[in-house]
């Protein structure tokens, strides 16, 4: 089964992409949560959504104004798990669950309608020889001459519940009668008025107070201090009380006869939910995609090709500061692609934006890029963070161990984006191990992207290989860094994102003391490091202390 864990999500900064999926009916919600990625083997299913994601837009194109009239449907769509739960399991729909199927029925037969209206043939909600049981539910459930989305127990479906509700409200009247002419008669004899609330204040100990608290036809409802309310008793009517009792055993009557009704229509129900579930994922999917520009992706069995790249979240934070972000074109065969190149050159974004798409398109989302070739794999995982874990008890190099050791042990085919291997510990064995990885990477069936600094990595056989364009020194140099809030922008302003095919192994720049020096470290210790690189003294140093 294909999968990433947590980290790698965090990692690749998924969270951002994945917010703007947003279903809109409870179902597709739901759905959503329940969503699993696409695995190998599964290729023409991931194929026939993402082709349905093309109809829509086609669809779209010609019917602009459906956009808003299906998505109003899809909002007003309620969630009838819960109903069709109590309909398999032979359990009474109550009036809340009924009118939850009425407003089911009812917008699923507005949708059907508007997409055979305008000719949508993107996901077929259900077949025609359906849409006379959909108009018989509904007219089971809006038995009165008047069609509407609102349900309740309607006098029309029971003459005895008419005749008892007629009887029920005739004494209701005439209990209403008597009550505001004892109302009257009392105001008559007091000279006072009633309240909004249908009550008397008065104040207290006064003569009237005390008429009052001696007349039985009114009681004390609430007293303060200053001033008594009464109000008139609240009267039993066993009679009334009998009838209500009789309506609502009427209701409850005409309430177990729906259900024996709907259960026998209960698998289509359950299909028309399904149905609606899935448009509604097809439909929030291809809205996701536009929010990011997005391209269908294409399958490749071999390899990872994008062009015109970009990760979303990370546009939004650099558009944050006033600039846009390079978008790359990179290609991932299988074993290792290697990119190199200055710091803060972009080659961490580049990984994250290789593994963000990968994860998209296998939930069958379109991908921010402008083409996009990939195979379905196994897995995907990274290790680009700082890994260090207190809980454990390890280093940053302690983690990336056991974090790699755990992918490389993984069953399947699957994308390893490595992150500087071996930068945690010293220099030359740091070297070592990221040559021996990127190694035995090289010469397995995975897709691997490895950043490093390490020229010993960029001297393996086998490998494909990527650099950072890098920084227009001449003219950042003449500029200069400037002051402290102004050097980022103008080290962005001069640095080339760009990713780069190197056919052979090239020599790495050293940028670092040069960047080192426009940063403001002092010139005699840039010098000294510049003279220790060219003697080897620090290799040496290194070497005989790990000895």
């Amino acid at each position: 089964m294909i999968h990433w864990d947590e980290t790698t999500w965090a990692e690749l900064d998924v969270a951002y992409c994945w917010n703007l999926w947003q279903p809109l009916t409870p179902m597709g919600k739901r759905a959503k949560r329940r969503a699993r990625p696409f695995r190998p083997g599964e290729e023409r299913e991931w194929e026939q959504v993402l082709r349905e994601q093309d109809e829509i837009n086609l669809w779209l194109a010609a019917h602009p104004r459906c956009q808003a009239l299906v998505s109003h449907c899809l909002k007003k769509m309620p969630d009838i798990e819960g109903q069709l739960d109590k309909l398999g399991a032979d359990e009474v729909l109550g009036l809340t669950d009924w009118f939850h199927m009425k407003q089911f029925l009812w917008q699923f037969g507005q949708l059907h309608h508007l997409m055979r209206e305008h000719r949508c043939t993107v996901v077929s909600l259900m077949p025609e020889e359906d849409v006379p049981l959909v108009e018989q539910c509904l007219a089971r459930l809006n038995p009165g001459t008047n069609r509407t989305a609102a349900f309740w127990i309607d006098d029309a479906y029971d003459d005895d519940l008419r005749r008892l509700r007629q009887q029920w409200r005739r004494m209701e009247i005439k209990e209403r009668e008597r009550v505001e002419q004892c109302k009257r008669e009392i105001e008559e004899a007091y000279g006072i008025r009633r309240n909004r609330l249908g009550t008397w204040t008065v104040p207290c100990h006064t003569p009237l107070e005390e008429a009052l608290r001696q007349d039985r036809r009114v009681v004390c409802e609430a007293e303060t201090a200053y001033d008594v309310t009464f109000r008139l008793p609240e009267v039993a009517d066993q009679e009334m009380a009998r009838l209500q009792e009789q309506v609502e055993a009427r209701e409850q009557a005409v309430c177990v006869q729906l259900t024996e009704e709907f259960r026998r229509v209960y698998p289509r129900l359950r299909y028309w939910m399904q149905q609606v579930t899935h448009f509604d994922l097809q439909w929030s999917r291809y809205h996701a995609g536009q929010k990011w520009a997005g391209v269908r992706p294409e399958w490749d069995g071999d390899r990872v090709l994008l062009e015109g790249a970009i990760h979303p979240g990370i546009a939004q934070d650099v558009a944050a500061e006033g600039r846009s972000v390079t978008p790359i074109d990179l290609e991932v065969g299988r074993g290792v692609t290697v990119i190199t190149g200055p710091n803060m050159g972009g080659k961490t974004v580049a990984l994250k934006t290789v593994g963000l798409i990968a994860v998209l398109a296998h939930y069958g989302l379109f991908v921010p890029a402008t083409a996009c070739r990939l195979p379905l794999m196994h897995w995907i995982a990274s290790t680009l963070g700082d890994g260090q874990s207190t809980k454990q008890g390890l280093s940053r190099f302690g983690a990336e161990v056991v974090r790699l050791t755990e992918w490389l042990n993984q069953p399947g085919e699957g994308l390893l984006l490595l992150d500087e291997i071996g930068r945690g510990t010293n220099p030359r064995e740091g070297a070592a191990l990221a040559q021996a990885i990127t190694s035995r990477l090289s010469e397995g069936n995975d897709w691997a992207v490895h950043v490093t600094h390490y020229h010993e990595v960029n001297q393996l056989p086998g490998i494909r290989r990527y650099r950072v364009a890098g920084l227009s020194w001449t003219d950042l140099e003449r500029e200069g860094l400037g002051s402290e809030g102004a050097w980022r922008e103008r080290l962005h302003r001069h640095m080339d994102y760009r990713l780069i095919p190197v056919q052979r192994e090239e020599a790495l720049d050293a940028d670092a003391l040069r960047l080192a020096l426009l940063l403001g470290l002092p010139e005699e210790i840039v010098a000294d490091a510049e003279r220790r690189l060219g003697s080897g003294e620090d290799e040496g140093k290194t070497a005989a202390e790990s000895g």
